[in-house]
């Protein structure tokens, strides 16, 4: 048994900030959350004084990559340390290799390997380049409706969770993925392909729409000339919206419950590479070689010519625009959770860029308690999972200790005092060291 003593619990999915509490856990489960007074605990529970400690629910992350072909080495020993470090108890694998996912998520549900729980794609439908080759590793080429059945299919077959479709997948191939995906009973989810409306994809039932993709086409007068991805003209972009247009793209969202993870923590990362210091970066020391002189530096070279096509301050008006309308649709009842594109964002490091992603939704105009909920209840909301997203007896054993109000400064969640992922607790002097291994590991 492990108690907390005289923690206040916030709970985002009911805005609930309840003080002086004892939160009981029994092996993986929480199993009571009562009032601190009075309360006794069995001599030979292991009890922790958390006075002046605030408790959430653990964090997710619904957008990362961990195990994505060769890109990122040493992935168990850095990629899942480092998101219990930082109080992610799971994540939404959104394109990866699913024989190392599938025994990542055994080994962690045995205790054998730390790390976060894990949702996940398996490789991600998509559509050739050019050249004739797929732009990303864990990905599946689907050219024709019937290679969009055959992969659903065949994800299916191999236990995935869900369908991640990418950018450049036909239309043809992308309806009847959807299509398919719906008769497997898979959510279908990922990104607004290049030359697709995001009303279609709406239409279709995707369930999540990752990168903010399709909105500002969305409400722009002059969706037709921008469509085809990352060729399109941003001045255009950004001069062409239509409020109206705007208002019926956010009621429908809103109405259909079409989830947004707008990964801001990439996105701005990405849209202004050119400005990043790569020189003084203060994570830095958790980054294996490999990822920064090989993986990053490729992707770095690949994406430069087309951030260059637009000044930075178009860039920049492009960024604020983004945050803008994020804090528009809030309002207007479009649901959001949080999500980074870990590890392929470069310097998006895992579980650290997680609460930059809530500090943006903040910037944005979310409260700090609604911006909590896009990592908490929100997730659970979007699973279906009534026993994960809240402190709550009944409910699997996934929280966050804070030494300080996150209500009172988002930026507080990084003020971590203790985690308990799954009911294992690993307290400062645990997570220091689980730092500490990710840096050696680094290193090697």
């Amino acid at each position: 048994m492990l108690v907390f003593l005289h923690v206040t619990v916030i709970n985002p999915g009911s805005a609930s900030v309840e003080a002086d509490r004892a939160v009981v856990i029994r092996q993986n489960r929480i199993t009571a959350v009562t009032s601190a007074a009075g309360f006794a605990a069995p001599e030979w529970a292991k009890v922790v004084d958390a006075s002046g400690k605030y408790m959430i629910p653990g964090l997710w992350d619904l957008h990362v990559h961990s195990a994505f072909g060769d890109w990122f080495p040493r992935g168990r020993d850095v990629i899942l340390p480092l998101f219990i470090a930082n109080g992610v108890t799971g994540v939404r694998d959104m394109g990866g290799d699913l024989p190392v996912l599938f025994t990542w998520r055994k080994e962690i549900a045995a205790g054998e390997t730390v790390g976060p729980r894990m949702v996940v794609s398996g490789p991600m439908l998509d559509g050739y380049l050019p050249d004739g080759k797929l732009r990303f590793p864990s990905s599946m080429p689907v050219m024709t409706p019937a290679d969009a059945v055959k992969a659903v299919d065949s994800l299916k077959a191999q236990g995935a969770d869900f369908i991640k479709v990418q950018s450049v997948i036909p239309h043809d191939a992308y309806v009847a993925a959807a299509e398919e995906a719906h008769k497997q009973n898979l959510p279908f989810v990922g990104h607004v392909p290049d030359h697709i409306r995001i009303t279609e994809s709406v239409a279709l039932g995707q369930k999540s729409i990752e990168h903010f993709m399709g909105v500002l086409e969305g409400c722009s007068s002059q969706e037709d000339k921008l469509l085809g991805g990352p060729t399109e003209d941003t001045k255009l972009l950004l001069s062409s919206r239509d409020d109206a247009k705007c208002q019926k793209l956010i009621a429908l969202l809103a109405q259909t419950h079409t989830w947004l993870v707008p990964t801001m923590a990439w996105n701005r990362q990405g849209t202004l590479l050119d400005q990043v210091d790569f020189a003084h970066q203060p994570l830095d020391k958790y980054v294996p070689a490999y990822w920064r002189d090989v993986t990053w530096k490729r992707f770095y070279d690949q994406m430069m010519p087309g951030i260059k096509a637009d000044a930075l301050s178009v860039r920049q008006q492009e960024i604020a625009e983004m945050i803008r309308m994020i804090g528009v649709l809030h309002k207007g009842g479009v649901e959001f959770m949080a999500g980074t594109d870990t590890a392929p964002g470069i310097y998006v490091m895992p579980g650290f860029s997680l609460h930059d992603e809530l500090k943006n939704f903040v910037e944005a105009g979310f409260s700090p308690m609604d911006a909590l909920a896009t990592a908490t209840s929100n997730p659970a909301k979007f699973f279906g999972k009534d026993d994960m997203g809240a402190v709550a007896p009944g409910n699997v054993a996934d929280v966050v200790v804070l030494d300080a109000n996150p209500l009172a400064d988002i930026r507080n969640t990084d003020k971590i005092f203790g985690v308990v992922a799954d009911g294992r607790y690993y307290d400062r002097t645990h997570l220091d060291a689980m730092l500490a291994g990710v840096e050696q590991a680094a290193k090697k």
